[in-house]
């Protein structure tokens, strides 16, 4: 029985720190409206506001690393291997080991291109 209630009280710490969707850690950056031009001529900081409005718009599943550099232009980050594209956004006083700003990571998988996840780095709060 102690085993059990150790393997319980386990599982509810993992996954009751789990972090927030990223879709909702997106909203944390604002809400600005994306669109692809917009975007083009966007602040770093402007961008942070369009990336929910990105996420929203998107079936991220759907999407392969080039249509994302498609929508989202050259990548201003870097994200472990280059087939993952990366871009900073939101506040520039936001600091973490990818630069300044928020790192908006689309993970990709190697062979297929296909998007598999996305990661904001640090996590907004």
């Amino acid at each position: 029985m102690q085993t059990m209630m150790g393997w319980v009280l386990a599982m509810t710490g993992l996954f009751g720190c789990s972090p927030p969707p990223v879709s909702e850690q997106a909203k944390l950056l604002g809400a600005r409206e994306f669109s692809k031009e917009a975007w083009a001529t966007a602040s770093q900081e402007k961008r942070g506001e369009m990336v929910y409005s990105f996420l929203s718009q998107h079936d991220l599943k759907s999407l392969t690393s080039g249509d994302v550099r498609t929508l989202l232009g050259t990548p201003t980050g870097y994200y472990d291997y280059n087939e993952n594209p990366a871009y900073l956004v939101g506040s520039s006083s936001v600091e973490s080991d990818y630069g300044k700003g928020y790192l908006l990571a689309f993970v990709a998988d190697k062979s297929s291109g296909k998007i598999v996840g996305v990661k904001i780095i640090p996590e907004p709060k």
